[in-house]
């Protein structure tokens, strides 16, 4: 006959010293699995990645080839006309520090661009932003790089735009625009094709290939309308 007394809960000692060994080895074995499954299933964006990396990333001159092409995202299909979100009608910085928002470019097809200088995939594409509004000249498109850096960081901005002519420097010094477009900006860059009416009718989450067939159809396209 055993001596151990049972405990309040009716178990004796060495039961209850088994059951927590098994409930510990239980709990080991299922932090390995979750481990496992989260190293197979979650792959963070690589871009989005070094895109958040702070004041770490260099804010020097960009070339096309910091940018990993095979990683782009595609431009997806535009809404149909008349549909989508207006333009939220919040105002930012100018270039001559005059208050502007997207309400004043109404006529013309916009390319809004969301970037900073702390985003390498952001100054990776700009060349190739500059490119596109180079590439129409005289016709009414817009390809508008709006900052978000912080206010300390604007002369950084300033003259990151200034080597990416024909580009115009905007700055969103408050970091007012990005909370009020739908759906919600997850990163940067982030992109969206504004038609002539105001109405946001493709939005491009990460850095794609603004010289390629692809954007030049759909600004083409948004033109035509």
């Amino acid at each position: 006959m055993s001596g151990e007394a049972p405990s309040k809960t009716g178990m004796k000692p060495t039961v209850r010293r088994r059951v927590a060994v098994w409930l510990a080895a239980g709990g080991v074995v299922a932090a390995g699995l979750l481990y496992i499954i989260l190293a197979v299933d979650f792959k963070p964006n690589a871009h989005f990645a070094r895109g958040w990396a702070g004041e770490a990333v260099s804010t020097g001159p960009a070339t096309v080839s910091e940018a990993d092409p095979g990683s782009m995202h595609v431009i997806p299909p535009l809404s149909a006309k008349g549909v989508g979100q207006l333009a939220p009608d919040v105002k930012f910085v100018g270039a001559d520090g005059s208050a502007v928002g997207l309400a004043d470019f109404r006529g013309k097809v916009v390319l809004l661009n969301l970037w900073a200088t702390w985003c390498a995939p952001c100054r990776a594409e700009m060349p190739n932003l500059a490119a596109l509004q180079k590439a129409y000249a005289g016709k009414d498109l817009v390809v508008l790089a709006l900052s978000i850096d912080s206010p300390k960081a604007a002369d950084k901005a300033r003259a990151f735009i200034a080597q990416n002519a024909p580009l115009t420097y905007y700055q969103d010094k408050d970091f007012a625009l990005p909370p009020m477009i739908t759906p919600p900006v997850a990163g940067f860059p982030t992109s969206l094709f504004i038609d002539r009416t105001g109405r946001i009718r493709a939005q491009v989450n990460s850095d794609a290939d603004w010289t390629g067939p692809a954007a030049r159809a759909t600004v083409d396209r948004l033109l035509a309308e």
